[in-house]
């Protein structure tokens, strides 16, 4: 087996084994992980340990190794994300050819978010801005992100702020913590969130908390364009369509 590389050997180490335990779709006993993958023993017992206990492997009485429950809650987890993928794909084709700008479904991955899925205007006088999808982008200073932030517990925004840090993206963004939390406090009350040339001077956007079968805000959904202003009629006009939009996909996905 292919030694992993890069500066986590235990991790990709670990992964080996996971990979190897896919191929097989059989359990496995020490001995022939240890065989196959060809690390010693020991090595391979350690790793496999930790493994079970975060239930990423599972060991039956006789001592085999099997994958474990908790890659199949992952798989759902991710199943569940795509399915929801599909479902709002409509929606952001009829965001993005109504208002003649780009229209996004994000996700919160880690300290930051993510776009899963986007569209863009196929015609219009103007010009349409796209969404790449799969981008980390800060939460701070995106409308999705501070959507998907305000629905964090006080500890969870303490913590962002003092170990991700608040970093100007331009002039406009926000880079004191109680600049953040009043504008947070405010995306609560309305339900939704703006961004006015935080991130990107010249882009302004909107994005609405889309819930999942639990009542959970577990998606953004939004539109970015080059608006005038936040206060045009255009961009409260994306304001209601999005808002709008993004219930009905909570609708959609089972929200009660």
């Amino acid at each position: 087996m292919q030694e992993p590389k890069g500066p986590v050997l235990a991790l990709g180490k670990a992964m080996e084994l996971l990979e190897l335990l896919l191929a097989q779709r059989r359990p496995m006993s020490l001995q022939e992980i240890s065989a196959r993958s060809g690390y010693p023993k020991s090595t391979a017992h350690a790793l496999l340990t930790t493994l079970r206990e975060y239930r990423m492997i599972g060991q039956d009485p006789d001592g085999r190794y099997r994958l474990g429950i908790r890659l199949y809650e992952y798989g759902c987890a991710v199943s569940a994300m795509w399915d929801a993928r599909q479902l709002a794909h409509p929606y952001l084709e009829q965001l993005a050819q109504a208002l003649g700008t780009g229209a996004y479904l994000a996700i919160r991955s880690g300290d930051h978010v993510l776009s899963i899925d986007s569209c863009a205007a196929s015609s219009g006088a103007g010009l349409s801005v796209s969404v790449e999808t799969g981008t980390p982008l800060p939460l701070h200073a995106t409308a999705q992100g501070k959507l998907l932030l305000a629905a964090a517990s006080e500890q969870e925004l303490r913590r962002y702020c003092r170990q991700v840090g608040l970093q100007p993206y331009t002039r406009h963004s926000l880079t004191d913590p109680e600049a953040l939390h009043s504008a947070l406090a405010e995306i609560r009350a309305r339900g939704y969130a703006v961004e006015d040339g935080e991130y990107r001077v010249g882009l302004r956007a909107v994005a609405a908390p889309v819930y999942d079968a639990t009542g959970a805000p577990a998606y953004a959904m939004g539109v970015v364009g080059l608006f005038p202003r936040v206060q045009s009629e255009e961009f409260q006009l994306a304001v209601s369509k999005t808002v709008d939009a993004a219930a009905r996909l909570s609708s959609a996905l089972g929200c009660p």
